[in-house]
């Protein structure tokens, strides 16, 4: 038997198969980190000793904030994700977030006949503020403008943003006090982290929405239950939060307006197969000195 690969979380089997066909001997999940040549990642926390463990990390999906890079950079561990892999899985989540918020779904739902029809806000000529322009980001905006939507852009990079078309906001608290609904698209970094907060919040109009299928720790959701609770945000639909799974007992599942789902977004059939099978290739081409640099995170110098 070849190499050993450490898979931390299921993943589809095709991916496993695609392994163990060159040759990859394929061990886990485990409760506990075992030592391999390669590590295959979903969500599971990589501390800074566990990189060390292993020559290269594959990570299945695109966010990489839940791997130590600085000490697999310094040790010389190449990190590798699947960029565009889970893009309109994502997209659809957020569409259906902002359709059952603005549509006042639940209240449908629950309407007695005879009884006056909920109140709809509706998606139509809404202001959409999207922050974040990646694959994710690109096909929220391109969804949303059939919808009817008016879709800003609010990006580090906002060349492709104005080159496809779309408005683009560098001034984040300009663009927020103009948003109905705002989407976040972006990764979690130093300078994201709580990008949304009670200052945010109090900027955005009465009533506006928050979709959230990034990254929890884009929000501070202390201050978004008191500007729910408060009944400045209209609603918010939530994929991901600070916490996951998130307790039971959590506030935010104590605010009526939320729509919360458990860090499923990605997990439709094909963007399940896609993760897996290209966190596999990435394996199987560090190994074989062919990895593509644009979806490497390459070691420090």
């Amino acid at each position: 038997m070849g190499r050993r690969v450490f898979v931390t979380e299921p993943i589809h089997p095709d991916a496993l198969a695609l392994l163990r066909e060159h040759d990859f001997q394929v061990i886990g999940p485990d409760a506990a980190l075992r030592p391999a040549d390669a590590l295959l990642v979903r969500t599971r926390a990589i501390s800074g000793q566990d990189v060390q463990h292993y020559a290269m990390i594959s990570k299945h999906g695109v966010g990489v904030d839940n791997i130590a890079l600085d000490a697999a950079a310094t040790a010389g561990v190449a990190v590798m994700n699947t960029p565009g892999a889970n893009a309109s899985a994502v997209a659809e989540q957020t569409i259906l977030f902002m359709l059952a918020l603005a549509r006042n779904f639940d209240a449908q739902r629950a309407a007695v006949p005879g009884q006056p029809v909920p109140k709809v806000m509706g998606l139509e000529g809404r202001r959409l503020l999207i922050i974040g322009f990646g694959a994710t980001g690109k096909r929220v905006a391109a969804l949303a403008k059939a919808l009817g939507m008016n879709v800003t852009i609010h990006s580090r990079d906002l060349k492709e943003a104005r080159h496809l078309g779309y408005p683009v906001a560098p001034d984040l608290a300009k663009a927020l006090a103009h948003a109905d609904v705002v989407s976040l698209h972006c990764p979690l970094t130093a300078q994201t982290q709580n990008i949304l907060g009670a200052e945010a919040f109090a900027q955005m109009p009465a009533g506006a929405l928050l979709v959230n299928c990034a990254r929890g720790g884009l929000v501070d959701e202390a201050a978004l239950c008191n500007a729910l609770n408060s009944g400045h945000l209209g609603g918010a639909g939530l994929d991901v939060t600070v916490v996951e799974p998130l307790p039971q007992d959590d506030p935010l599942r104590k605010v009526a307006n939320v729509i919360i789902t458990p860090h499923a977004a990605t997990l439709s059939d094909g963007a399940f197969r896609r993760m897996g099978m290209m966190a596999a290739q990435n394996i199987l081409d560090y190994f074989a000195g062919r990895a593509k640099t644009d979806y490497t995170i390459l070691p420090k110098d």
